[in-house]
């Protein structure tokens, strides 16, 4: 599937998951930064549950290819 991005979002930095949890059909991800020592969350992600596995595979397999180099 090709996605294309008609708004041009801004990129999201993050250092690391705070939590997942899985609430009904949903997954939902906290996503957190360190700034000062302190963890803030600053994105949180809310993606159809069956979409999880793809989710994680696609994360694996980029994080695979990244050793590699």
């Amino acid at each position: 599937m090709e996605v294309f991005d008609p708004h041009n979002k801004a990129d999201v930095f993050f250092d690391g998951v705070h939590e997942v949890k899985i609430v009904g059909d949903s997954a939902r991800i906290a996503l957190f930064s360190r700034q000062n020592g302190t963890g803030v969350i600053v994105a949180r992600l809310v993606l159809p549950l069956s979409d999880l596995p793809d989710v994680i595979q696609a994360l694996v397999i980029a994080q695979t290819q990244a050793a590699r180099k």
